[in-house]
This record gives C-alpha cells, sequence and structure tokens, in this order.
C-alpha cells in the first residue's frame, strides 16, 4: 500500500504588518532647492510660495524656512483633497518664535463653522481645530513646543472618537467628541500664515489686528481624509532621523566688533538676520557705531532699536534710555503712543554723524513721534500743521560718557511728554533676569546718600522716595560695566516702572525692538525673540523752553563705579569751575553743559598764538576730564599745558579740528582731575 504525505505550509505574520498603511491625500515634502512653488505630490500642482521664504536643510531632503511675517502658500480649492467627515495632520516643524497668537500649520476652514485648522499658539502649544456639531472644538498640548529643534506634530479626527494629537510619535492629548466634520470644500487650503488680521493674544495696547506667518521650517506635510491610527503616526516619526539639536540659529544683537577699538563713530551696516535683514528698504552704512579706546564698551545706534543711542556693555548687555514719547486716542491719532518705537520702517527716523574727532563724536539722531497704525505723527498744529518731531544731539567722549541733548518741538505742552525711561534691551534666547540683577537699580544723591531697589519679592513701591531729591541712577546690569545717569537735582524725581501684565520677574515686552508687528504693546511669554524690559522713569526740569519747544539734557555712559563715586562727575558737570581768562585775543562763553564743554572764542582780529585761562576748581566744583571748544581756531596744531605740565597728544590728551562755513573749530579733551585751582595754556604751533 502506497502512503501519501500532505505537507501544509503555515505562515505566521504579525497582524499589524496585515493592516495597509494610510495614503495621504495631499503631501508637500518641500524638496525643492529653488524657485518659488511648493509640489504638491498628489494632485502634482504646483502652489506659489508668497512672501519671503528659503530653502534650507529639512527632516528629509530640504525644507521650507518661513520668516514669521509673510511666507504663505494657498493651495486652490478646487485641486484640494476632500475633506468628508474625518482628517488626519502631520508635519515636521522646527519652531523659530512662537507666534502672535494662533498660527495654522494648514488649515482649510470657514469662519469657525466648517473644516479644520492645525497650527501653533502664541505660547507654542500645538493643536487640532475642528467643526463638529455647529460648534468649533480644539485640543491644545499641554507642553510647549522646543524653540529650533525638529519636532514632528500630528492631529487627527475621528467622528467616533474625537480629537488625538501626536508629538514625536506619542499621544499628547485626547478629547473626546462625536460627530462628522463639517467640510469646508469650497475654501482654498492655507499653509503657514494667517487668512485674516488676528489680534496678538498678549496684547496690552493698542487693539489692531496683525497679519503674521509661521516663524520656522516646516518639512513632510501631510494631509489624510481619515483618523490615522497613533501605531502609524508612530511609524511616520521613526521613519525620519531628523538631525538633533538646535538647527536654527539664535540671532545676535549686533554691535559691532568686541573689545576696545580706535575711538570714534563709524558708519556701517550692522547685519541681524537674512530674513529681517532682506526686505528693509534701506542704503548701506546705514548705522553707527561709536567704539572707545580705553574701555570694551560701544555705543549703537542702529535700525533695529530705531536708531535708539543704545550702549552694550563688555559682555553685550543693552541698555538705553528711550526716547520721546506722547499718547492719548486724541492727540497721538489711531495709535495711542506716538514714539520712534511704533515707526517699523523708520520712516521718519534717521541717525548722522556731526562730529568725529580724536576729542569727541558728535552723533544727531531726528525722528517723528509717530503711531504704529497709519504713521500718523502726535499734535499736528492747527495753524502750520508740523506735528511733534524731536532732534536728539550724542556728544561723546573718550572716557565713555556722553551728553545728551534733547529738543522736542511740539504745539501741544498740557499733554504728557516722556524724556526718559530705563529700559534695558533682551537679545533673543534672553530673559530679563539673564540680563538684569534682581537689585536693578541704585539711586543717589548729591549728598552721597544711596538706596538700590531690588524686584526680588516683586516690584518695588512706585514712588522711589529714598534718597531725597535722587539725581544719580545706576542700572545693576550682570556685567562689569554698567549704564548709568545723571540729571539735574532740582525737582528731580524717580519712579518704578510697573502695572503691566509680564511672565517676569520684570516687565517684558517683544513688540519692540526689531519686531515689525503693529503694535506698541505685547507682553513677552518666551525668550524667543529681541524683547525689553522697562524699570523706571526719570523725572527733571527743562533745560530751556520755547512757545514751541523744550531742551532737556542728561548726561549718561557706561561705568564700573558705584554711585557715589559718580559725585565728583556729577558735579564737574552741574556747578563745573568758574572760567578766569588771561592775556588778550580770545573770549569767553563759559561752561556748555550740552557739549559738557568749556567755550573759547577767537577774537577775528587776534595775533595771539596762546589762549591762557585758569579753572577755578574745587571739592564743589571739580573738574573730570574737561573739553574745550575754541571757535575759530584755525587749523593750527595745539600744545596743552596744566599747571606748565605739558601732555603730549595720546590717549590723555586728544584733539581734532571741526570746520564750519564760518570757520574751524578747535576741539580738545584731557583726562584730568582736579578739586583745585589748575591753569590751562593751549599754544598754536605754526
Amino acid at each position: 500500500m502506497k502512503r501519501s504525505y500532505f505537507f501544509f505550509l503555515v505562515i505566521c505574520i504579525p497582524l499589524g504588518t496585515l493592516a495597509q498603511k494610510s495614503t495621504p491625500v495631499a503631501e508637500w515634502s518641500f524638496n525643492e532647492r529653488s524657485g518659488e512653488v511648493a509640489r504638491e505630490s498628489v494632485s502634482r500642482a504646483d502652489d506659489a510660495i508668497i512672501g519671503l521664504f528659503k530653502h534650507v536643510p529639512g527632516v528629509s531632503g530640504n525644507g521650507l524656512r518661513f520668516d514669521g511675517e509673510t511666507t504663505v502658500i494657498i493651495h486652490d480649492h478646487r485641486s484640494a483633497p476632500e475633506i468628508k467627515t474625518q482628517v488626519t495632520v502631520e508635519a515636521w516643524v522646527a519652531v523659530n518664535t512662537y507666534p502672535w497668537n494662533w498660527i495654522p500649520i494648514v488649515e482649510q476652514h470657514r469662519e469657525e463653522q466648517a473644516g479644520y485648522s492645525f497650527g501653533i499658539d502664541s505660547f507654542g502649544h500645538f493643536g487640532l481645530k475642528v467643526a463638529v456639531g455647529g460648534q468649533w472644538w480644539c485640543l491644545l498640548s499641554k507642553s510647549q513646543l522646543p524653540l529650533k529643534k525638529w519636532s514632528h506634530i500630528a492631529g487627527s479626527y475621528d467622528s467616533a472618537k474625537g480629537i488625538t494629537i501626536y508629538l514625536d510619535g506619542k499621544p499628547a492629548g485626547e478629547m473626546p467628541l462625536q460627530g462628522d466634520l463639517v467640510p469646508a470644500d469650497r475654501e482654498d487650503l492655507v499653509i503657514g500664515r494667517v487668512q485674516d488680521p488676528v489680534l496678538p493674544a498678549q496684547w496690552i495696547h493698542p487693539k489692531i489686528p496683525v497679519r503674521y506667518s509661521f516663524d520656522g521650517i516646516l518639512d513632510e506635510l501631510r494631509i489624510y481624509d481619515r483618523s490615522v491610527p497613533g501605531d502609524e503616526i508612530a511609524r511616520d516619526y521613526a521613519e525620519i532621523h531628523a538631525p538633533s539639536g538646535e538647527v536654527l540659529p539664535w540671532p545676535v544683537l549686533p554691535s559691532g566688533p568686541s573689545g576696545p577699538g580706535p575711538f570714534g563713530a563709524f558708519y556701517t551696516t550692522l547685519k541681524y538676520d537674512d530674513l529681517w535683514d532682506e526686505p528693509r528698504r534701506v542704503a548701506p552704512d546705514s548705522d553707527v557705531v561709536v567704539r572707545f579706546d580705553q574701555s570694551p564698551i560701544r555705543m549703537v545706534f542702529w535700525q533695529g532699536t530705531n536708531y535708539g543711542g543704545d550702549w552694550v556693555s563688555e559682555n553685550n548687555k543693552w541698555y538705553t534710555d528711550e526716547f520721546l514719547e506722547t499718547g492719548g486716542k486724541i492727540d497721538c491719532p489711531g495709535g495711542e503712543d506716538c514714539e520712534p518705537m511704533s515707526d517699523k520702517e523708520n520712516r521718519y527716523s534717521h541717525v548722522r554723524i556731526l562730529e568725529n574727532t580724536d576729542a569727541r563724536a558728535v552723533v544727531h539722531w531726528r525722528y517723528g513721534l509717530c503711531e504704529v497704525l497709519h504713521y500718523s505723527c502726535a499734535n499736528p498744529d492747527p495753524v502750520t500743521g508740523w506735528t511733534d518731531w524731536a532732534d536728539e544731539y550724542f556728544t561723546i567722549y573718550p572716557d565713555g560718557i556722553a551728553v545728551r541733548k534733547q529738543v522736542l518741538w511740539t504745539s501741544n505742552f498740557k499733554n504728557w511728554h516722556e524724556f526718559q525711561e530705563t529700559i534695558v534691551i533682551n537679545g533673543p534666547g534672553q530673559r530679563p533676569e539673564d540680563n538684569i540683577q534682581p537689585d536693578a537699580l541704585t539711586i543717589g544723591n548729591m549728598k552721597g546718600e544711596t538706596a538700590t531697589y531690588s524686584w526680588k519679592n516683586g516690584p518695588p513701591p512706585k514712588d522711589m522716595d529714598k534718597p531725597e531729591n535722587p539725581n544719580i541712577q545706576i542700572v545693576n546690569l550682570k556685567a562689569k560695566w554698567k549704564p548709568f545717569q545723571i540729571v539735574s537735582p532740582a525737582h528731580s524725581s524717580l519712579r518704578v516702572y510697573t502695572g503691566e501684565p509680564t511672565y517676569s520677574m520684570f516687565e517684558w515686552w517683544n513688540h519692540w525692538p526689531v519686531a515689525q508687528v503693529r503694535s506698541s504693546g505685547i507682553s513677552a511669554v518666551a525668550p524667543d525673540r529681541p524683547s525689553h524690559s522697562s524699570l523706571s522713569h526719570i523725572y527733571w526740569d527743562p533745560y530751556a523752553q520755547t512757545p514751541d519747544s523744550m531742551t532737556k539734557i542728561l548726561l549718561h555712559g557706561m561705568t564700573t563705579k558705584s554711585a557715589t563715586d559718580l559725585i565728583p562727575l556729577a558735579k564737574s558737570w552741574l556747578s563745573p569751575p568758574v572760567t578766569q581768562l588771561s592775556g588778550g585775543g580770545f573770549s569767553s562763553h563759559g561752561y556748555d553743559p550740552t557739549q559738557r564743554a568749556f567755550v573759547f572764542e577767537r577774537k577775528s582780529n587776534s595775533v595771539s598764538s596762546k589762549l591762557q585761562f585758569e579753572l577755578q576748581a574745587s571739592s564743589e566744583s571739580p573738574l573730570v576730564n574737561p573739553a574745550f571748544v575754541v571757535k575759530n581756531w584755525g587749523n593750527s596744531e595745539v600744545r596743552l599745558a596744566v599747571d606748565g605740565k605739558a601732555f603730549s597728544r595720546g590717549t590723555k590728551f586728544r584733539y581734532g579740528f571741526v570746520p564750519h562755513l564760518e570757520g574751524t573749530d578747535l576741539i580738545a579733551w584731557v583726562e584730568v582731575e582736579s578739586d583745585k585751582a589748575v591753569k590751562v595754556e593751549l599754544t598754536q604751533v605754526q
């Protein structure tokens, strides 16, 4: 009997492999290396990329860098995928800055009545919004997306289960919900930008909706017309090995070369970030940097801060004494805050170098006090139509000390005008606490009394009533070189800046500097953008006033000294030594505090080659690094002697010549301190 043998082949297949992988109904890989279109691979449509953008390395091939302001891709609804009842969206994103409010990575919706929106909110939470059952539902992640690093995000709506969101392949939130998604099939599909102006989430004022885009890199965007299971989302994440670490740089506020350098003011072009620099319509050498050869500090007049004259420490901590400001819905039409901070395009703000010699630099900053919406300026004169303008003159000496002369032009002195605000500027990646000591301000008076104000347990009381008649302030940055301010003690006072919403120990906003958003008040929630913090206001009497102008002067700079140690400098400026002229051929105009200089003039018929005078210094009128201006001196070189001691030209004795239409002036500066009378001789060298 013949036997037959039958063999049965048994094959075991994991259940997971039997499931067919979901196929997207729309997909953008952003692998283009150039050009202004992005290919949607399912419909094979070439979608125009509108605005500013860059092709950059992505998680797989290339990705698309959105600029945060203008970039958008609009996919025509006629070739858009049909999303009827369910939807899933996934993408790789590297967030550069958090948006001003909700920003869609991709959306197709109609007035929150139909469709969906997948995006990121102003705190960096991502999520999915869907129209179901006549309502607009939203599920957000609890954690923030990291800045500058790749994240895989996904959102899925299942008509039987609800919304699920995923971060890096893992569930990040669920919302039970039932019902079919209401389609918005007649609406275009929009990638990376708000469709209509939106009010910033952390707005303070004014209430102006703005347009903005996603700021970061977008790659491998896919849309499905079904709810994709979590295990598929996990596999999609695992299939791509994204570059680790930060893939977007942290821009640095530009301040020119670090460290000491040749003293003087230099025209230059300061670069910040490619996508910020590119659209600006300015000529080369539009910025000014002042360097010092005896200290590592700088003074920067940069378009990103509206040319405000910012002091920069040895470790790149930025400080400014602000600018002239006024406000009000009537006097400042449309925008509430009229100031150069609101002049996002620098339409009215410009800077120029008036003097640049070995002895000093003089920089002129002129600007209009405009609002942020229509660029209208404050307080138009009913007869002439002229609005509020300001001329500021910074007379800067080699010792890192400058006189700031502010001239306000206005027809409305009844309305408030602000001349000073203590502002620390924070670069990207910096919180205020990174730049400011908790004991942020030290205040002093001419008696040597001081008080330090701390923010450790919240802001101090608004009125800084100690010491009496305060007129010296030091800002305690986390730096060796610290900003200081000196004003006249007559009717002087200081007040703490406080009372606005903040996510820091200090007041903290990011609508300025750099930001182009049309707002004059947005609270910062993260150190993603350049930002600023205000600590105090200084109030003091005008130096001069006319029917249509007011002038104030302030002595400021950076120092390693204490408030008490600055008293001799303050006295030398506020109560300078009396000048006693000797000999003929010259006249004395006394001391000019707006220049921090003793001013003389050569008589038109003079044949004298020597200017001699005594400075009657004392403990109450000391001499600290004086400057001398001699009008009509001519081009002759000069020798200096102080109490018979000759000073050779160099770091301690500097001079230069400033030509004018009527003649040439001598500008001289000497590093010398005295509380006793000294005799000075300036001799022409033929």
